[in-house]
């Protein structure tokens, strides 16, 4: 079936949450060593989850907004774009701050066409709940891609360190091939 509709992930398909969760946790280092196919970072730092995400979390809204858009951002959204129309769909963590910081990042990042602020974003973490058969999510979280496979939906497992497609480098060309193949 024809792809009629995309979901972008934001968190580790579009800006760089790992490497701003590190950064704030004094672990760098852990860039260049990430276990491949770990994406628990709580567990990677040694911390409970709810020590990792307190820090984050004292950061407020401000975190979500100053995370750092991956190189590929603007390159992925034109290949996106040349399929169907996209919409940002991005699970929230417990923070209310976090869906606060997520749009004003979005805000920042996608500028105003005619006037209007970009406003094509979902924010919800059950993803699957959007699957049917034209839709297809592009996310880096093995059980959110999954769960939208088995809903219907279409998916592509964005490649990065901590998921099953952590060996395909670069991510652009590995999503730009698997939408090549389901236009």
């Amino acid at each position: 079936m024809p792809v009629k509709h995309i979901f972008l992930d934001m968190d580790g398909v579009l800006t760089d949450f790992v490497g701003a969760a590190l950064r704030l946790h004094g672990r760098t280092e852990l860039l260049d060593n990430w276990p491949r196919g770990e994406r628990d970072i709580a567990k990677v730092l040694g911390l409970s989850r709810g020590a990792y995400w307190s820090k984050i979390d004292e950061q407020g809204s401000d975190f979500w907004a100053s995370l750092e858009p991956y190189a590929w951002l603007h390159e992925l959204i034109d290949v996106v774009r040349d399929v169907a129309p996209f919409t940002i769909l991005t699970a929230p963590s417990l923070s209310p701050s976090s869906a606060e910081g997520k749009v004003r990042w979005m805000y920042e990042h996608f500028p105003k066409v005619e006037g209007r602020r970009f406003t094509s974003y979902l924010i919800g973490s059950q993803k699957h709940l959007l699957a049917q058969p034209g839709h297809l999510l592009i996310d880096d979280s093995e059980a959110h891609v999954d769960a939208f496979q088995a809903a219907g939906g279409q998916a592509i497992l964005f490649p990065q360190v901590w998921t099953r497609k952590h060996s395909t480098d670069p991510p652009i060309e590995y999503v730009r091939t698997c939408l090549m193949g389901v236009r």
